[in-house]
C-alpha cells in the first residue's frame, strides 16, 4: 500500500514523521496555505492506496468531497488529530483498508481508533472486506449493501445462493520487475514467488508483468516469464517517467543515471493498468531484483 501523508502544520509534520518511520509513507507538508493543499489533494487522489490527513476532520471532508467516486476505487483515507490522540478512518474502510490502517497507526502510534463502520462496530463479518482480502471485486457495489445490512439483521448468507447472490470478480495482478543484468532465472523467480508470498497469492495469479525497454533482450528475465506463461510489456524511460512523476514515486539516483528513469518497478506496473492498486510496493531481493504488484481495478 503506498500512503501520502498530508500536514498543514509543524506540529503535523512531527507527527507525519513517526507515522512514516513506523508505517512506512511519502511526507508532503505544503505549509498552512489551505488553497495550495486543496489543490494538492486533487494530483493525488487517485495515485496513492492511503492519504492520511494530520488535521481536523473537516479540513479533510472538504478537500476529498470534489473527488469522491465509488467505494470500489477510492483510496483509504484517514485523519489524525495533530496531538495524535485520535485516528479516524473517514473513506474506503473496507475494500480500500482504511479501518485495518487505522487501527494499525493507533497501534503505533498509542492513540485511539475511531471506526464507525456498522459491521465493523457490531463486530459482524462484511462481504466486501472479505472480497478485498482475496483480491476479488463484487460485480455490483449495490449489493454489497444489501448482504451487509442482511448481516447486521442477523440473516443468513450465502455466496452462491439463497436471496442473494454476489458474483465476485478476481482482479487482475500485474507484476513489475526491476532486475541487474545477468540475474539467474531461478534468481527472478524466487523473488517473484516471495513477493506473491508476502501478499499470500500464488505465483500463477499474475497474469501481466512489466519491465524497462532495456531489459527486452534479457534472455533469463523472457524465460522465466515464458515459462509461466505469461506476457511481458517493456516501457521507455520516457514512459516511466510519466508515472513516476503522475504517481510521485520515489527513485534511485544510481538506477536513474544508468537507466533514465530511477523507478522500474513500480512505474513499468502503472504503466499496464488505468486504474491500479498496490498489493506491494518496491521491493529488492538478493541485492539484484525489485518487484512491485499491482491490482487493477
Amino acid at each position: 500500500m503506498r500512503i501520502a501523508i498530508l500536514t498543514l502544520t509543524e506540529q503535523g509534520k512531527i507527527l507525519g514523521e513517526k507515522i512514516s518511520e513506523k508505517l512506512g509513507g511519502q511526507i508532503f507538508c505544503k505549509g498552512k496555505n489551505f488553497e495550495q493543499m486543496k489543490i494538492f489533494v486533487e494530483e493525488i487522489f487517485n495515485k496513492f492506496d492511503a492519504i492520511i490527513f494530520i488535521c481536523a476532520a473537516g479540513i479533510a471532508v472538504r478537500m476529498i468531497a470534489p473527488h469522491i467516486v465509488s467505494k470500489l476505487f477510492d483510496p483509504a483515507v484517514i485523519v489524525v488529530d495533530e496531538r495524535g490522540k485520535n485516528v479516524i478512518s473517514l473513506l474506503s474502510g473496507h475494500i480500500g483498508g482504511a479501518n485495518d490502517l487505522t487501527l494499525e497507526i493507533a497501534k503505533k502510534i498509542s492513540a485511539n481508533p475511531v471506526i464507525t463502520t456498522a459491521t465493523d462496530v457490531e463486530e459482524k463479518f462484511s462481504a466486501d472486506s472479505f472480497a478485498n482480502s482475496f483480491g476479488l471485486i463484487p460485480d455490483d457495489k449495490n449489493l454489497i449493501k444489501k448482504i451487509n445490512s442482511a448481516i447486521l439483521r442477523g440473516e443468513e448468507i450465502f455466496f452462491t445462493a439463497g436471496n442473494f447472490k454476489m458474483n465476485l470478480l478476481p482482479k487482475n495482478l500485474i507484476c513489475g520487475i526491476g532486475c541487474r543484468r545477468g540475474v539467474k532465472e531461478e534468481k527472478i523467480f524466487q523473488a517473484v514467488s516471495e513477493a506473491c508470498k508476502i501478499i499470500s497469492q500464488p505465483i500463477e495469479r499474475i497474469k501481466i508483468f512489466a519491465s524497462v525497454d532495456k531489459k527486452s533482450d534479457d534472455k533469463n528475465l523472457l524465460s522465466f516469464v515464458e515459462k509461466l506463461g505469461r506476457e511481458i510489456k517493456f516501457f521507455g524511460a520516457e514512459e516511466l517517467n510519466k508515472k513516476i512523476s503522475e504517481y510521485k514515486l520515489e527513485e534511485s539516483d544510481f538506477v536513474k543515471k544508468n537507466i533514465g528513469a530511477g523507478n522500474i518497478c513500480e512505474a513499468a506496473a502503472l504503466c499496464c493498468v488505468e486504474r491500479g492498486k498496490f498489493a506491494l510496493t518496491k521491493k529488492k531481493f538478493f541485492n539484484s531484483v525489485t518487484v512491485a504488484l499491482i491490482w487493477e481495478n
